[in-house]
């Protein structure tokens, strides 16, 4: 009996499987399977023939009775057992009434390969939602639609059309798991990864998530016992608080997670009244939660992908000093020469690494890059390396403290074979990644062939060997857990929406973070007595909450001193308020000036899928230029606060810069756990704050200007 859309909206079933069971079928049924290898339901069919995994497996075809040497069933229903997984490859229109043979069936999960639904604009979208509805009314889990499928392994379930799979004749079995919400990536990584020796355990195209989505697949990752290291190929964070708890669950595990997000360059400054609503978008948010739970990001998929291919077979970057190898002494320079681009180091070996190497290089060549053409190859050999004085000379470099991950460059010289073997021996021996470049074209084929028989892969190009190198040596441990400090949080009496600089001062000041000196004025005189308190220079600015950037306007004086000069200033300030559209002050706000070494901008922002996040960066008026970030999710600790001020670009104007007294980082540590336990505690009502500049002037800190909005 046909389920119609009408009884489907009155029912509603618990699904009849799990993900796991899903990935595990014991039988699998091809809806619009044929014989024709140019069609993709003839395609799956061999594909699934030639790596079966021992089941029943039923092809549907309403026109044939034998295909490919298997009985071919009319319809669904049709088919002598139950079916755990059935693969849909009919036309668009016939999807429908295929899900509806799913829930006659009770299919426990239906795999849509068929596109032209979500993807395709609102009707395509309302067709998808109608087809959910159904699945879900009879107990049905979907997969896509507009996806290319799923391959396991060690199941030898091979349930995709990836034309890759066509000339694959054993399934590349591993432990690296893959989840992608880009059936073409997936494919690619497959083709790649048998190129270069790495296997999967799985590997899943998500299409357009409408039942079953990638946080499904990430969970079963991380849970799944064949899989060490865990892949996801992402456009855009569905339900970002699992994703988070899921990214902490895989922490917990100590199974690496490797990703590659699109929209990096997205321009995330859809709010414009903050610097840091404009510096912290979607990708940065992204990233800082990414880092927070100690995700390895990468910028490719090929990138990704050999970058697990490491991590799968334990491997950990454990500096930044890279020990460069090399057969050419042309190459090697140039690759040392790439290295800081890289955030990478050159570093110097020690003395007993430099006693180690001496039986194989002269003295004048037994510091970084090592070059083979100057090794003695009549040097013993060490019984426990291969490769002879090419094995010895990686396997002592190797071991070098200061060494944290290794380089061997290659150029079309001889013994190649000699050079690949030192190379397999020695990354087996190390715990730290030995990344193998074949730069002599067709000449290197047998040194990669080694290599993918290996398991160790290759890399073509240097490039691409110092991109993988860099993400995994910027990847940080996961952070430890942060507790709200007992004091601070929103003073009472302050107003919704957006604060006024006085209002924003009183709210840092409430939770221990200090500003300059300041007064507040209804009027020029009040602001005449307060520049005469102060006592020194003063900066006069605008206090309205019409005005979100008062430098923008002409809202502010800078050096202001004298009675005549406050006045003269309060008057122009009012003249450039009113020329904005803003008719009448609520007064002004003067404050003392004094000059800072360096300049900080610290902020807050919720991220409306990642939460409370804090940002510190370079300050003043650069700041939307240098962006020059760290971002945090709230609440941070100690550590991390102070590792996010290391990690800026600017961090050695912080030490102390041509003669100019180190900055107290500790202190400025404390304001960013300060600002994360604000953040935190006001449970979504502080939107966005912004101090810039901190001034910072060794141990003298204060914010010299603060704007905050409050739900």
């Amino acid at each position: 009996m046909n389920l119609h859309a009408g009884t489907a909206s009155r029912l509603h079933l618990a699904p009849r499987q799990t993900v796991r069971q899903i990935l595990h079928p014991t039988s699998v049924a091809i809806v619009g399977a044929s014989d024709s290898q140019d069609k993709w339901g003839g395609r799956l069919l061999r594909y699934m023939l030639r790596h079966h995994h021992g089941g029943a497996l039923y092809p549907i075809n309403a026109r044939a009775t034998e295909l490919m040497g298997l009985p071919a069933y009319r319809t669904l229903p049709d088919c002598p057992t139950a079916v755990d997984l059935a693969i849909l490859l009919v036309p668009r229109e016939h999807v429908y009434a295929a899900i509806e043979d799913c829930v006659e069936k009770e299919v426990g999960c239906a795999l849509c390969i068929t596109a032209g639904f979500a993807e395709t604009g609102p009707k395509g979208c309302a067709d998808e939602q109608a087809l959910v509805a159904l699945a879900r009314a009879g107990g049905v889990r979907l997969i896509g639609p507009n996806c290319m499928g799923l391959m396991n392994t060690h199941h030898r379930l091979c349930a995709t059309t990836a034309v890759v799979m066509g000339g694959i004749d054993t399934l590349p079995a591993g432990g690296i798991g893959l989840a992608s919400q880009s059936g073409a990536l997936m494919g690619a990584m497959i083709s790649r990864g048998v190129d270069i020796g790495t296997g999967f355990s799985s590997t899943i195209s998500v299409g357009n998530q409408s039942d079953l989505d990638l946080n499904d697949f990430f969970e079963y990752l991380i849970d799944d016992p064949m899989t060490d290291v865990v892949c996801l190929y992402m456009e855009a964070v569905k339900d970002a608080p699992r994703f988070t708890a899921l990214l902490a669950r895989a922490a917990a595990a100590r199974k690496p997670v490797c990703i590659v997000k699109s929209g990096r360059s997205e321009a995330g400054a859809r709010a414009a009244a903050s610097h840091t609503a404009s510096l912290a978008g979607a990708w940065p948010a992204f990233e800082a939660i990414c880092r927070r739970w100690g995700v390895y990001l990468f910028e490719t998929i090929y990138d990704l992908l050999q970058g697990a291919q490491l991590l799968q077979r334990g491997k950990r970057v454990e500096s930044r000093g890279v020990a460069v190898t090399s057969g050419s002494g042309g190459a090697g320079a140039l690759l040392a020469d790439a290295l800081e681009a890289h955030g990478l180091e050159l570093p110097i070996l020690s003395d007993a690494t430099q006693l180690a190497v001496q039986s194989v290089l002269p003295a004048s060549h037994r510091q970084l890059p090592f070059d083979f053409g100057m090794l003695n190859h009549l040097s013993p050999p060490d019984p426990e390396v291969g490769g002879g004085s090419v094995g010895i000379a990686l396997d002592r470099v190797m071991a070098d403290p200061a060494i944290g991950a290794g380089i061997v460059l290659l150029t079309t010289q001889p013994q190649q074979e000699r050079v690949a073997t030192a190379a397999i021996s020695v990354a087996d021996r190390s715990s730290k990644p030995l990344l193998f470049v074949q730069g002599a074209g067709n000449h290197g084929d047998i040194a990669r062939q080694m290599l993918r028989a290996a398991g160790h892969g290759y890399f073509d190009s240097p490039h691409d060997a110092l991109k993988v190198l860099a993400a995994l040596a910027s990847r940080t441990e996961p952070a430890v857990a942060a507790g709200l400090l007992p004091d601070g949080g929103i003073p009472a009496d302050l107003p919704s929406g957006f604060l006024t600089e006085p209002d924003a001062r009183r709210l840092l000041e409430a939770n221990g973070i200090p500003t300059t000196r300041w007064q507040f004025a209804t009027d020029p005189e009040g602001a005449v007595r307060a520049a005469r308190g102060i006592g020194t220079l003063v900066a006069i600015k605008a206090v309205s909450a019409k005005i979100v950037h008062k430098s923008d306007i002409g809202g502010v004086r800078l050096s202001v001193q004298g009675d005549e000069a406050v006045r003269a200033a309060c008057t122009a300030i009012a003249e450039a308020a009113r020329r904005a559209g803003v008719q009448a002050l609520d007064g002004y706000l003067v404050t003392e000036m004094w000059r800072a070494d360096f300049e900080l901008i610290l902020g807050i922002r919720h991220d409306p899928d990642f939460g409370a996040l804090v940002m510190v960066g370079a300050g003043g008026l650069l700041v939307e230029l240098m962006k020059d970030v760290q971002l945090a999710p709230a609440p941070l600790s100690q550590t991390t606060a102070l590792q996010m001020l290391g990690a800026l670009k600017s961090r050695a104007l912080l030490a102390g810069y041509r003669g100019r007294p180190a900055a107290d980082v500790d202190a400025i540590a404390d304001m960013l756990v300060r600002l994360g336990s604000l953040a935190a505690s006001s449970r979504g009502r502080l939107r966005e704050l912004d101090i810039n500049p901190l001034l910072v002037n060794g141990a003298q800190i204060a914010a010299a200007d603060a704007r905050a909005t409050l739900g």
